[in-house]
């Protein structure tokens, strides 16, 4: 049976289109190209999310390897997290399993900057159980430790839980360690196959 939901934020609870923010952003498909290779295709982000690096740390080190770009850089790292925006189908998915009895939890890659904007503008981020932000455990999916984490920081038995999440490598690694999973390619649809699969498994 099914007690607790893991919820990835990036396209599962939360809007996450990097190319689609820098467009957005900068309006020059060059500028997007070159800035989304920087932060997407090499290092930078993945030690962001791991907090090993902060803000302006981030936007030194980007600035170094780019220079040509100090302005956008300076002007689009602070107003990321504002682009992150949460998707209403999903936040109604986390109220229904709380409504449930079910705990919830997030098992996220997020950078500090991030969680400290949803604190702040989405409240539904304090009413769940816990979780683990990448950043504050320095410890990104899919680190098989983080999930190991997950579930001794919480005493979750694996067979309990059910992970959604938008990348199948953090899904096969939750399965690994025995977790429930589901796919999460179109966040309107996840509503009715989160449900369909807890109903599935309380009929077992």
């Amino acid at each position: 049976m099914i007690k607790n939901v893991i919820f990835d934020i990036g396209n599962v609870l939360a809007t996450f289109q990097p190319q689609e923010f820098l467009m957005e952003f900068f309006q020059d498909e060059q500028i997007v190209e070159d800035l989304y290779h920087l932060f997407f295709k090499t290092d930078l982000w993945n030690q962001y999310d791991q907090g090993l690096l902060n803000g302006d740390t981030l936007k030194q080190k980007a600035i170094a390897r780019m220079p040509q770009y100090q302005n956008e850089i300076k002007s689009m790292i602070p107003a990321w997290a504002s682009y992150v925006r949460p998707i209403e189908s999903s936040v109604d998915l986390v109220r229904f399993c709380q409504e449930k009895g079910l705990k919830t939890f997030i098992l996220s890659n997020i950078p500090q900057d991030c969680h400290i904007y949803f604190q702040k503008h989405y409240g539904f981020f304090d009413q769940m159980d816990g979780g683990i932000w990448s950043y504050q455990d320095h410890l990104i999916k899919p680190d098989p430790k983080i999930y190991e984490l997950l579930l001794s920081r919480y005493s979750l038995k694996a067979n309990e839980c059910l992970f959604i999440d938008d990348h199948i490598e953090n899904l096969d690694e939750a399965r690994r360690h025995g977790i429930y999973t589901i796919h999460c390619t179109q966040a309107d649809n996840l509503p009715e196959l989160v449900k369909r699969f807890i109903y599935e498994m309380q009929c077992q």
